[in-house]
């Protein structure tokens, strides 16, 4: 399992050009993460761990702004390697004396320049990478042995205020970290547990939300629109990360419920157990019959309120934007239906004027439960046939005097028939 490692390097920042710097990386030996031997820092070089391109921001990012930015802010960019970084083993620190170390030409970009020129002999370099590491004990002291650093587009190599690996201020900056991990906000612990939590359970179209917790436990809700349950799982705190323990257990909530006593029984009971009042003193015996709440249970239900809230306001806006489509969509139906009914109607009629009869003939058909086209048509050519009759079509002329018996239809007559 490869683990992140942050590693002070010694300060040796030495200008090339207006724009370049020649920075050492790392050197060999022990450093704040573990033993870095001359083996494996040549092996990075060789497996290009810090390849050309490789980001160079102004300080580490903190616990959060990893998880929410794992490659960084653009407004603490400042450098990049301009070529990959190579093992000298016959480097030597200008201050410390050691020999061997990963060096590369960076590109400063043009905002950080002079300050980064100013600055040079006051700050180092620390990287930012992943690696293989195991207990060991090298030169007499036991520490972690880091067995090889990995390639990964997220290793950087950034600019600290750390006068070297292993002197006086980079044991004070481990330090500053350490306390900052075990001083780490309520509300910090918190999103931590719950980037946890749903790396862990969290999916697409389910939802993991933290109900309470406590420095061993969480208890938690994962929700879909299938189900909803509430889980307990231990969690631990190291270095910054949190990690879950093995396996979930569903659980339930309970609520405890108590006798309801008057007013007067309540002081007359909270007086009684109530240690003397000193002379002089008052007490408010309506703040002691008052019920308490903890902060983390008024936090988590203003939370679950703001969730409802929001899910409310979501769904009547859904439910609006759905109503509005449906409808759209409907118009348009009855608009193609309504073409359809009078190209039908159209073709049947030919030339035949008959107006009203076309009209009724269409408007029957779209108040009907389900448009039916075939019986549109069939009843269209019906009544174009009846009304052509009326006008003569099919009578014989030219052979004498024609008779013809009939009575007059009007189109009235062919709607009453319809």
């Amino acid at each position: 399992m490869s683990t992140l490692i942050k590693e002070a390097a010694t300060a040796t920042t030495t200008a090339v050009s207006g724009s370049r710097q020649l920075i050492a990386l790392i050197t060999p030996g022990w450093g704040s993460s573990g033993y870095y031997s001359a083996e494996v820092l040549e092996q990075a070089a060789n497996d290009r761990v810090f390849p050309k391109g490789t980001r160079q921001h102004i300080d580490h990012d903190g616990e959060m702004a990893r998880f929410e930015q794992p490659v960084g802010s653009i407004t603490t960019l400042a450098a990049a390697l301009a070529e990959d970084a190579r093992w000298d083993p016959d480097y030597v620190h200008p201050k410390t004396g050691e020999k061997g170390a990963l060096l590369a030409e960076s590109d400063v970009f043009p905002r950080w320049r002079a300050d980064l020129a100013a600055m040079k002999d006051s700050i180092g370099n620390s990287i930012v990478a992943s690696a293989i590491m195991s207990e060991g004990e090298v030169d007499g002291r036991k520490g972690m042995i880091v067995e090889k650093l990995l390639p990964s587009t997220l290793n950087r190599v950034d600019y600290v205020t750390a006068e070297g690996r292993g002197g006086h201020i980079s044991a004070v900056l481990e330090s500053a970290l350490t306390r900052h991990a075990i001083e780490a906000t309520a509300n910090e612990t918190r999103q931590l547990i719950l980037a946890a939590l749903k790396a862990a359970h969290g999916d697409e179209g389910t939802w993991v939300w933290i109900r309470d917790y406590d420095d061993a436990k969480v208890w938690f809700e994962v929700e879909s629109d299938e189900s909803f349950k509430i889980y307990e799982q231990s969690w631990t705190l190291a270095e910054g990360a949190v990690s879950l323990g093995d396996g979930r257990i569903e659980v339930r909530s309970t609520t405890s419920y108590v006798p309801v006593t008057s007013t007067t029984e309540a002081l007359r009971t909270v007086t009684k157990n109530s240690p003397p009042v000193p002379a002089g003193a008052t007490t408010n015996q309506e703040e002691a019959t008052m019920a308490t709440i903890d902060d983390k249970e008024l936090a988590t239900l203003r939370e679950s309120a703001s969730r409802a809230t929001t899910a409310a306001t979501e769904l009547a806006e859904a439910t609006k934007r759905a109503e509005a489509a449906e409808a759209k969509v409907a118009e348009s139906e009855a608009k193609a239906t309504k073409a359809t009914a009078e190209a039908i109607v159209a073709e049947a009629f030919g030339d035949t004027e008959a107006k009203v009869t076309r009209a009724a003939l269409i408007t029957a058909a779209l108040a009907a439960e389900a448009f039916d086209a075939d019986k549109l048509r069939a009843d269209a050519t019906e009544a174009a046939a009846e009304i052509a009759v009326t006008h003569g079509a099919g009578t014989p002329r030219g052979l004498g005097d024609t008779i013809v018996e009939s009575k007059t239809i009007t189109d009235d007559d062919i709607v009453n028939a319809l």
